[in-house]
């Protein structure tokens, strides 16, 4: 999977320990102004992302699993924009982390 780590870190708030840089496996977080959470689950050798959105209680209340990633692309990192590309090159999505929607996926056959 290919991905910018340094992009990544620009525009999460945070890496959390749970990355494992050997293991190729990343775990971001960030702070809305509206008390919404996202996290990012990236494992690079697994090609999968977990993104996930909490309410200011820490209680899931979202969240989207990818298989087959062939990239992560920060898009805009002044706006916090990203893209999830799937391998076979039929889906997208879009993550706004300030923005809304915050999830835009979209599915080609």
């Amino acid at each position: 999977m290919k991905i910018d780590i340094i992009k990544m870190l620009i525009i999460f708030d945070e890496q959390l320990p749970l990355s494992n840089e050997e293991e190729g496996s990343y775990w971001f977080k960030t702070s809305r102004k509206d008390n919404l959470i996202i996290t990012c689950a990236i494992s690079i050798y697994e090609s999968t992302t977990a993104i996930t959105l909490y309410d200011n209680s820490e209680k899931a209340i979202a969240s989207l699993h990818f298989k087959n990633c062939s990239e992560i692309n920060v898009l805009d990192e002044k706006r916090k924009f990203l893209e999830i590309l799937h391998n076979e090159g039929n889906g997208r999505c879009f993550i706004s982390l300030q923005g809304n929607p915050i999830f835009q996926c979209t599915e080609e056959k």
